[in-house]
């Protein structure tokens, strides 16, 4: 299920950190310790994991947020606008229910120091799932995999968008996300899973000398930084419609709780 949130600003002016991944992050935590402590603190030690195995899952991803009137001093968003929004998604009913309730409570949403209104909590409806489906990206995506050891070098290094690597990598963490939802791997059926960027999109930032490719950093409440390089582009992905369904609900790829890897159906 996808909730598309729209915020109340509550001051003229609010300042939220330019790296606000960990503080949105926080932000929905805290949402979910008004309606269960408990489950707000099992989600966050441990989320959810397939048997046997030791990768977790927290199984939500949420979009940048979209401030319409905004600019940027000192490492700041500095906010003028009246409305913010942003997009939450989870296949997990549990996790959106005790958001809604922890959002129905009482008090004010804060993004790091900035205070927020709940004013609108829209359930969006799904897409046609298909086996090939095209997306513009609601948040950059994170791909990863470790460098052979045989080189010297047994270290994680993220994926640049033309990596062979990186649909293979891809489906392996569909799988292992389909997995720990349903207890079972995915069938078998549908077409070779492929992901390709679109090139019409790859050719303007390269003629405007850009990059879809960015340095993005985690700046917790300590101060300490995490640096994760992502991939900002439009791309199509083929394949089995289930593991489709399951990247558009949880994000694609990976770090998908930092807000990373959300997607929309493209027009």
């Amino acid at each position: 299920m996808r909730l598309k949130l729209t915020l109340r600003q509550q001051r003229p002016v609010e300042r939220i950190p330019l790296n606000y991944s960990y503080h949105m992050a926080a932000t929905i935590y805290s949402t979910l310790t008004r309606s269960s402590d408990e489950y707000a603190t099992k989600l966050h030690d441990r989320g959810y994991a397939p048997e046997g195995s030791r990768q977790k899952f927290k199984y939500f991803t949420f979009s940048n947020l979209q401030i319409p009137v905004r600019k940027i001093e000192n490492d700041e968003i500095v906010s003028r606008s009246r409305q913010v929004t942003f997009y939450l998604s989870s296949p997990k009913e549990e996790f959106l229910q005790h958001l809604i309730l922890g959002l129905f409570a009482e008090g004010s949403l804060r993004i790091h120091n900035a205070l927020f209104g709940k004013e609108c909590i829209e359930k969006l409806s799904e897409p046609e799932w298909s086996e090939s489906m095209t997306f513009s990206m609601l948040s950059p995506l994170a791909v990863s995999a470790y460098r052979d050891p045989s080189t010297g070098m047994n270290t994680k290094e993220y994926l640049r968008y033309d990596d062979e690597r990186l649909s293979n990598v891809l489906l392996h963490n569909l799988q292992a996300k389909y997995l720990g939802l349903f207890g079972c791997e995915p069938p078998e059926n549908g077409a070779p899973f492929s992901v390709r960027f679109e090139e019409e999109y790859l050719n303007r930032v390269r003629e405007k000398g850009r990059s879809v490719e960015k340095l993005i950093t985690i700046k917790d409440s300590n101060g300490r930084e995490t640096r994760v390089k992502a991939i900002q582009c439009p791309f199509t992905v083929t394949g089995n419609p289930e593991l489709i369904k399951v990247g558009y609900e949880c994000g694609f790829g990976e770090n998908n709780s930092m807000g990373f890897g959300m997607v929309k159906v493209s027009a």
